[in-house]
């Protein structure tokens, strides 16, 4: 089912998810911003959740109680680097540390083989930009109608050794 555990924050261990275990997670993703207001549903991005999870691209964040509290989707050769496609927390697990974990596992895969580190961001999403500049990124575009018309996603971009 999963595979590749590696300590996080506290209680929390970053492992692989399997097909299943990614999909699951879209039925609390899209009650969340910035993916609620984006109209994302249920279903379309649990099928994305799960492809991505086949290749391996898709991690968790567990609890002591093995519920998955966090998810990351970071794929490889984005521009000479790694992007970072989804990041979430639950509501009742932010605050913990768990999205830093899960970027800075992302980014010792990353790192190894690659330059750099992407992330797009909703420019209506303060706190992502601000918790983003925090890890290290910096601004390097805008992509206007990206994901919805009307809409502004910003390209933030980490080098292999910006600090955090």
């Amino acid at each position: 089912m999963v595979r590749g555990e590696q300590s996080a924050p506290a209680s929390h261990a970053i492992v692989r998810a399997s097909p299943a275990v990614a999909r699951k997670q879209a039925d609390w993703i899209v009650g969340i911003e910035p993916w609620k207001s984006l109209g994302y549903r249920t279903a379309g991005l649990g099928q994305y959740l799960a492809r991505l999870a086949r290749t391996g691209d898709v991690w968790i964040a567990r609890t002591a109680a093995r519920a998955p509290a966090g998810i990351i989707v970071a794929t490889d050769g984005f521009l000479l680097g790694g992007f970072i496609a989804l990041l979430a927390v639950r509501p009742g697990s932010s605050g913990q540390g768990l999205g830093q974990a899960l970027v800075a596992h992302v980014e010792g895969r990353v790192f190894a083989r690659r330059r750099w580190l992407f992330v797009s961001c909703d420019a209506e999403n303060g706190a992502a930009m601000r918790f983003y500049r925090r890890q290290g990124f910096a601004r390097v575009g805008r992509l206007p109608d990206l994901v919805r018309e009307g809409r502004v996603e910003i390209l933030l971009r980490k080098a292999r050794n910006a600090s955090s």
